[in-house]
């Protein structure tokens, strides 16, 4: 994998793939769909990215008139659920069309592990089963990664830790409602070397990642202090055929990861 064109490249999850990518040296294009953040935490991002040599911002126009036939491209549709941004996959010329009409060395969509429920309920996610139906329809070697709730610096406070954090410090807005899965989590600097991991095999195929542990997101509630009552736990029974769990490997103890959230949090907002 030597080079890389990321859809939604300052989004929460693919922010920290494509920090990680550049630093492997990889060249990295990237283009943003559509963004919440103010400008000036875009310029945060791009100054933490720094004036790397091996990324370039370009548009989806870029992408579609251009061919890409020996590299990878990443869509994040994990971060755009968690925006409440889903409706951008009922754009046939936006992604559909983007995905089909290029040859691709590799294609790789984060999807949030509440699609893999056997009962899907909510418009926001019937909305991205759709979706992955019909670009499998197109091209059937895609790589699938199902991700639980995924915390650290970055995260948007659509995620319960995040609203919480900016709670105490008396910056937070209203909760939209509860989107995440309450049944697992894992940091993102943890997340993001099993998912490029899981890259580099070129294997095709459908990824759930996990953290191996039963009760990993009520410790990081308990941490935060977050009451749990009334809140069910967001998957259940899953379609497991053809599914292949990979346990991501902690290497940074609750504590220390949501302190780097906390602290990144006050950075930013102080």
């Amino acid at each position: 994998m030597d080079k890389v064109v990321i859809v939604g490249v300052f989004d929460f999850v693919n922010f920290h793939i494509c920090k990680a990518l550049l630093d492997e040296g990889i060249e990295v294009r990237g283009v943003q769909i559509e963004s919440e953040d103010t400008g000036d935490i875009l310029v945060e991002k791009r100054l933490e990215i720094g004036r790397n040599a091996n990324f370039t911002e370009i548009s989806l126009g870029d992408i579609s008139n251009d061919s890409y036939e020996n590299e990878t491209i990443v869509l994040s549709v994990y971060d755009l659920y968690m925006l409440y941004k889903e409706e951008y996959l009922l754009n046939e010329d936006m992604l559909i069309n983007l995905i089909s009409k290029n040859h691709w060395e590799q294609i790789v969509i984060l999807v949030p592990s509440q699609l893999l429920s056997n009962v899907i309920e909510s418009k926001a996610e019937l909305v991205i089963d759709d979706f992955i139906k019909r670009t499998r329809a197109q091209n059937k070697d895609i790589q699938l990664l199902y991700l639980p709730t995924i915390f650290g610096p970055w995260q948007p406070d659509t995620f319960m830790f995040q609203h919480s954090i900016l709670t105490d410090m008396n910056r937070g807005n209203a909760f939209k409602g509860l989107r995440e899965e309450t049944g697992d989590a894992l940091f993102i600097d943890d997340t993001v070397k099993s998912i490029i991991e899981i890259i580099e095999t070129k294997e095709p195929g459908r990824f759930l990642l996990q953290s191996g542990k039963s009760n990993q997101w009520d410790l990081c509630a308990a941490f935060l202090r977050l009451n749990k009552q009334g809140i069910n736990d967001r998957i259940e029974e899953i379609k497991d055929e053809d599914l292949t769990k990979s346990i991501v490997n902690s290497t940074v103890p609750i504590a220390v990861a949501l302190s780097k959230q906390i602290d990144h949090a006050h950075r930013l907002n102080s």
